[in-house]
Parts: C-alpha cells; structure tokens; sequence
C-alpha cells in the first residue's frame, strides 16, 4: 500500500469499465477524489469526461461528468434525448471534437454529426457506446452497441448484465459473453455466484456461471476473450433438462417456435419471448404433434413441465385440422361472376369491412392507410433492381398482398386474391442534400403517401419507395392499405422485403420459402363460426350487460382540434427489468403488468365500479404455420374490468385471467357486438393493444428499425398501443387535447413506477401528475380566512347594536330592520319557551 501511495498524486484510470470492488484498495489508500475514472475517444481527444472516486461505489464506476468545455448526450436512434436511467447511444461534442477522419468522407459523416442541441454549425461525435444518465447527473457506461447480441429472441446488452453482476456483494469482477455453438449466455464471475432474480427479467440471466480468480486482459487491457475457460468445465447451470418423453416432444416445439436453441422444463414460455402470436403459433405445432392444446392452456400452464402435466396427447399426428380450398367460402352465383385471373375469392372478415367503410366516409384524414419508414445502412449503394425483385417476390408469396376489394358487385362484399399483381416501387435521389434538408423530404414524402389513398379495386393495395442517403445509406418507405395486413404482418413485411433485398445486394439468391398449409381464408372462416356459435354471443351479452360502457371525461378536447391525431410517448427504458420482473413474480406476462396499469388509469377516470374498454385480440387460426400467414387478424373486443383489487399483484394476475377467460371468444367481431348489442352509440372509445415484435423483423444491424418514421389515424378517442420499451399514446384530439394526453401519459408513468418499485404495493391509491394532487387537495382548497367565533345569533345581536335602523330582512316592498327583528325574534322565543319548547327541540 505505501508503493502505490508513492506513486502518484493522482490515478487515472481509462480504457474499460471499471468494476467498484476492484478500484477500492486505490482508492483507499491515495484517498478520496485522488483516484479517477476517465472515459473519452480518440475522435473526441481522448479525454471527455471523469469522474472522481469520493466514496466507495458498488457497481461498475460512472464515467462521470463532461470536462471543461465538452458535451456529452445520450440520444435514442432519432438523435433524441432519452429520459435520465433508460440507455441510449453516447454521443460527445465540444472543443476537443476532431473534424473527421482523413480520406474518408463516408465514415466522416456516419460519425461526426449536426449537434441539434448545440451552437449552430456545432457537431457531435457518434461513440457507438451504451451509456445513461444518473438521477445525480453522472453518466454510467454500459459497454459497446456492437456487444449487443440476441438471446432467447430478446436483444440483451452484454454490459447491462455485467454491471448487475459487478453490483453485487460478493462479485469483484465479472465478464459475460454468448456462446457461439448454442447461444448460451455465459458469466465469468471472480467471487461468489449471486441471485440475479430480484435484479434482471429472465432472459438477461446468464444459463452458466463460472468462477474464475480473475477475468483474463488483453495487453491493451481488454477482455481477451480467447482465455477465457470453457464454460462446460465447473460451471453452474440452472437449465433442467426433460423427465419424460412427452415433456421431450413439448420442449422441442417450443425450441423451434420461440427460435431457442435449449429450453429447461421449468422456463417459464413468456420469460423466453413468448406473446399471444406466438402462443398461437405454440398451439399450432404442438397439435401437429399429437397433443390437443388450446392458448388458453399456455396461459394457465407457462412451463413445459406443467403443459406436459396437463395436455392430452393424441399419438404422433393427431392434427384434424382441414384447411378452406378456394373458392368454397362463396355460392355457385358469385363464383360465376368472378373476374378471370383469381385463385380464391371469399368474403371480407368484419374488421376488414368495418375500416373499408371508415375509409370510403372520406373525412380527409385517410384512416387505415399507414406509411412506415426505416433506414437501411447496408455500406453500399442502393440497387432498385434489388429492391424490386424481393418486393415482388413477397407479393407472390403472400395472398394478402395480391387482395383487392369489390364491396357492391356480388352477393356480399369479397376480397379477390389475384394470381399476379405488380409492385409499384419508386425512388426519390436525396443525395446532395443537407442533413435538414434530408428530414424534411423525407417528412414531405410521408405526407405525400399518407394523402394519395390506394384504388381499392386493383391489387397490391401496396407500394413501396427508396430514398437514397448516400452511397452508404438509404430509406425503405412502405405505405400499405391496413385490412390487408396488421402489426406483425406489417413488420414481418418490412423485414421479409429487407432480408431479401440484402441476400440479392450481396450476390445471393433469395430465400426458398415453404407456404404454410393455412391460409387468410381460415381466419374468415373460424369468424363465421364464430357468428353462428350461441355460446360466444352470450359471452359477449353477458359482458357488456353487467359491465358499463367507459366514456372518457367531457371537456378535454382541444376547442379547435387539429387534423392530424396527438400522440405521446411514455417511454419505460429505465423500468423494463422491474416490469418484467413483476411479471414473473406474478407468473404473468409483460402485457398483463402494462395491461393491468392501463385498467388502473381508466379506472381513475370513471365514476363506474365495473366497466368495459377495449382490447385488441388476434385471431389468427392455432395451426401450425398461421404467424407467418400475412392478414388483418386483429378484433378489439370489451375487456371487462371491476374495481376492487388491493395490491398490482392482484391487478396484474386479474388482468391475466380475463384475457384467458375471453380468449376462447375473441373472434366473435366487434362490429356485430356493436350492431347487435350496441345502443346506437360506439361501445368502445378505447383500445389497448400490446405486440412484442422482436421476432417478426429482420435481426440485422444493418436495418435501423427503431429509426422509423411514419403516420396513421385512429377511429378511437384513445388508443394506447404498449411494447416493453413504453407505451404510445394516440389521441383523437377533438375528444383528448395535447394537455389531456400529456396528464394521461404522467399518469401512465406514475402507476408504472408504482409497479415496478413495489409489486404488492397499494393499487388503490390514486395517480396523478407530479403536483396535481396537491393542487386538487390543497392549493385549489386554500380559501381560508379569519372567523371570529361568534354564533349567528350573537353576530345579530352586534349589528343590532352599532346600527338598529339598518335593514336586515326584505319581502317584497316589506322591510325589518335589525331592531325590529330583535323584537320579534325576541317575541316569538318568549312564545316558544310558554309552550315548552327547549333546547333540542322539535317545532313544526
């Protein structure tokens, strides 16, 4: 220790993170403030920020604060700031900012960009590092965006998960990597094995711990990963294989339709990926197996083991399932009047129809007709060739996209699946242009494609467009008409036109692609019998006779509401790993957890005990092969929900219940609930919906799809559409304005910072923006002034005195005044007292 005292005033300490527990004995013994931590690139002139070790500090050490004349931001991928706690991408700017690489314009500009917060002119260097704010304004580095990897169909930031490791007692330096044969996430531990179940979701949990006497450094100082020991050799593993031949069968099908490479029969199937899409796809392969399964049976049973306990298994292929052949979902007559050119032909499911009314009532907003755009940074100039071949080659694939609309020409109104149809691409050249300048058009490009509404009449009811970046860098925009396709068909289009066009730009061919044996034509059909089943309708009378309808409060539309919907974020970064530890303590799902605040908002907006609001359901058929059918599956259903739970544990596993309860209805539509159990008015002005879209989009670092701009509309006052990263607000703003959806995106916030700090917390207590509840309790109740304590009658008696000729009683052109009022009040009492009235008593 006298060694190190002597070698320097001062410790600075660069180049990796810097676990707490291993710079203490430094800190220690060169004192406090002595010993520093200090984080800057090469492109940033090395040094941008310290930070002073004052205390011990549990965890891997903050990088600190910017130096002197240095900026440091953390920006989401729009180059926004994201709140303090959540992760984003650091970003460094200021005075020691170099002006770029040499030679090398291209990268020059990916790295060195405009600082939109800064002085004008001023730039920003692009680290490719995770980092984030700390609430004392200190910034924690959380490893490089290349450490990223995807695991169990979740992308997990390796530094993430060792600084939970580093934090814990016990732990003096940890590493973690993926395995490159089984995509096992890996810790390499110097200390004591912790429990991280309290601390990180499920899929963040390293499958093996092994314990080292220290984490192997490059010369560099670098983990050197090559010496790291083989994880089989004395490592502890929480995986626990199959028991019996059937839990064998089970588990290999959920190894195939959640994309895991081994999965332990107490895993719990939403910890690993799983949502209501792939609950369904689960149903589908575990029936072609031989067992008879149901989603409601993977809501209640969520482990392989218990699925194994409670299915019965029919043999090895007990599938019954029968697909529609063409053409058999319509009569004799219109199949006559068909046009040439159809493989099938059948009728529209009811929320198809339902949004093609809505968008032939022309009120100029084009509802249902989305424009998404993303950026593709594939290091290579864009190739229109290319793009038009895999788009063409999604539409032969996919029915949906060869669909058009004929609503009055037969029977009832048909969707016409074309055998061809040709995909209208085109290109916008954005080169040459400033980065605003870039923004901009590409703004007006949206708007463009958002007015110009597609010809319901000719197939695709599709089109794409490119706009080209650089040579580096371009943009994929997608406008599509919705009843032909919603949120995971709509990002699995995305990502099927993206891989495909990347396979051709790098030489290759496009993917073969097996058609699945279902088709868009059995969802219509399951509806049908969805509308011919007595026991569904009297579900659904059921409800909404014992649930009131919910109304959003009166009087919180703007005066003059503008064309275009309102939208709030509330973003839940920094909350996600307590969220998604809720769910697995309440063995819920993360829907349930962000479903049941959604119920504790509404409930806070009605005066109603039990009410209905709505929920979006998919429909797609349980058979094996329905995820990757493109369709508009989706039907919003009322979700009934009664006051009374006491803690968000009771909530949330309520929540969780009804979904199970009404699954087994949910293709019952809602536009014939609104027609036949309605009162003239809409039965729903709210929707929640929730999609995990993880696995139904390109995992490729070369396609931004957080980038993504885009616009659509919505027919509901109030549409809360909800992922693990937060909750997106989308308000009619004639019903909600801008300040009521703010009010409502703080109170989102405050229940799930409720939740996520307390799972068995009071969910009764009311929620409501920062400073709002003290102004309805206090400041808007501050009306006291001083009262002298006097009776009425003695205040009288007072005025009686310091002026009897004024006025005390009017009636008509008949006054009193105060004197003579004390007569007769006098009067009258001595005429009550001779008749026996007293203190407390009755006169009539």
């Amino acid at each position: 220790d006298d060694e190190i005292g002597a070698l320097a005033g001062k410790v600075v300490v660069a180049g990796e993170a810097l676990p707490g527990a291993l710079v203490e004995r430094w800190r220690r013994v060169v004192g406090d403030g002595k010993v520093l931590n200090e984080y800057g690139p090469t492109e940033a002139t090395v040094g941008t920020c310290v930070f002073p070790l004052l205390e011990t500090v549990e965890g891997v050490v903050p990088i600190g604060r910017p130096l002197p004349n240095m900026t440091m931001r953390v920006l989401d991928a729009h180059l926004r700031p994201v709140p303090v706690g959540a992760v984003g991408e650091l970003f460094v700017g200021g005075a020691g900012v170099a002006r770029g690489y040499v030679g090398d314009a291209a990268r020059t500009a990916d790295r060195f960009v405009p600082d939109l917060y800064g002085p004008v002119g001023s730039r920003m260097y692009r680290t490719g590092d995770l980092a984030r704010w700390r609430s004392d304004g200190a910034v924690e580095f959380l490893g490089r965006i290349d450490d990223q990897v995807k695991v169990r169909g979740y992308r997990i930031e390796l530094g993430e998960v060792r600084a939970a490791l580093v934090a814990q007692a016990g732990v003096v330096d940890a590493a973690v990597v993926v395995s490159e044969e089984d995509q096992r996430l890996i810790a390499y531990v110097v200390g004591e094995v912790p429990e991280l179940a309290d601390v990180l979701p499920e899929y963040m949990i390293p499958s093996v711990f092994v314990q080292v006497d220290a984490i192997p450094l490059t010369a560099n100082g670098k983990l050197d990963r090559r010496a790291l020991p083989d994880p089989d050799q004395d490592a502890t593993d929480t995986y626990v294989a199959p028991r019996t031949p059937a839990e064998e069968r089970i588990a290999a099908v959920w190894s195939k339709v959640l994309g895991v490479e081994r999965v332990g029969v107490e895993d719990n199937f939403f910890d690993l990926g799983g949502h209501s899409i792939k609950a369904i796809a689960l149903v589908g392969a575990l029936r072609a197996e031989g067992f008879e399964a149901a989603v409601r049976d993977v809501f209640q049973n969520r482990t392989v083991a218990g699925l194994a306990a409670t299915l019965t298994d029919g043999g090895e292929s007990a599938d019954a399932y029968r697909p529609v052949e063409p053409f058999a979902l319509i009569g004799d007559e219109d199949r006559d009047r068909l046009p040439d050119g159809l493989v099938d032909a059948y009728p529209l499911a009811q929320v198809q129809l339902g949004m093609l009314v809505e968008m032939l009532a022309d009120d100029g907003r084009n509802k249902y007709h989305n424009t998404t755009t993303f950026r593709i940074k594939d290091g290579r100039p864009f190739d229109v060739d290319a793009l038009r071949a895999a788009g063409q080659a999604v539409v032969e694939r996919h029915e949906m996209l060869r669909a058009s609309f004929d609503l009055d020409a037969f029977s009832v109104p048909l969707q016409l699946i074309h055998a061809t149809a040709d995909l209208p691409v085109t290109v916008l050249d954005l080169r040459g242009k400033s980065f605003e300048q870039q923004a901009e058009a590409r703004r007006a490009h949206i708007i463009t494609e958002r007015a110009t509404a597609f010809q319901l009449d000719r197939a695709p009811l599709l089109r794409v467009s490119a706009l080209i970046e650089s040579d580096e860098a371009w943009w994929l925009s997608v406008s599509v008409c919705h009843p032909i396709t919603e949120g995971w068909s709509h990002r699995t289009l995305l990502s099927d036109i993206v891989e495909g066009y990347l396979r051709l730009r790098a030489g290759g061919e496009l993917r073969e692609a097996t058609a699945p044996g279902v088709r868009y034509a059995d969802f219509v059909a399951a509806e049908q019998a969805s509308l011919d089943s007595e026991e569904d309708r009297a579900y659904w009378r059921d409800l909404l006779t014992d649930h009131a309808k919910f109304e959003l409060p009166a009087g919180w539309g703007d005066a003059e509401p503008a064309d275009r919907a309102v939208t709030v974020q509330v973003p839940l970064g920094d909350l996600t790993t307590a969220l998604r530890s809720a769910a697995r303590t309440t063995s819920t799902s993360l829907k349930a957890v962000l479903h049941a605040a959604h119920l504790k908002v509404m409930s806070q907006l009605t005066v109603e005990d039990a009410f209905c609001t709505g929920l979006v359901s998919s429909g797609r058929p349980e058979v094996e092969g329905a995820e990757r059918v493109y369709g508009m599956y989706l039907n919003t259903v009322p979700f009934a929900h009664r006051r009374g739970a006491s803690t968000w544990r009771e909530l949330i596993r309520q929540a969780f219940d009804r979904e199970a309860e009404l699954w087994p209805h949910r293709r019952f539509p809602m536009p014939v609930m609104q027609r036949e159990l309605g009162d003239g008015t809409r039965l729903l002005d709210v929707r929640f919906s929730y999609l995990d879209l993880s696995d139904a989009q390109a995992d490729s670092d070369l396609v931004d799809a957080d980038s993504g701009d885009g616009e659509g509309a919505t027919e509901f006052g109030l549409a809360v559409a909800a992922r693990g990263s937060g909750l997106l607000l989308t308000a009619d703003p004639a019903v909600l304005g801008r300040t009521a959806v703010d009010r409502l995106a703080a109170m989102y916030r405050a229940v799930l910072e409720s939740i996520a700090a307390d799972v068995d917390g009071d969910a009764r207590e009311t929620f409501l923006p920062a400073g709002e509840l003290e102004r309805v309790l206090m400041a808007w109740n501050d009306s006291g002034v001083p009262v002298r304590e006097l009776s009425v009658p003695e205040l009288i008696a007072e005025q009686m005195a310091r002026r009897p000729e004024a006025v005390a009683l009017s009636s008509g052109e008949e006054t009193l005044s105060f004197a003579e009022l004390d007569v007769r009040a006098n009067r009258l009492a001595h005429r009550l007292r001779e008749a026996g009235v007293g203190v407390e008593s009755s006169v009539a």
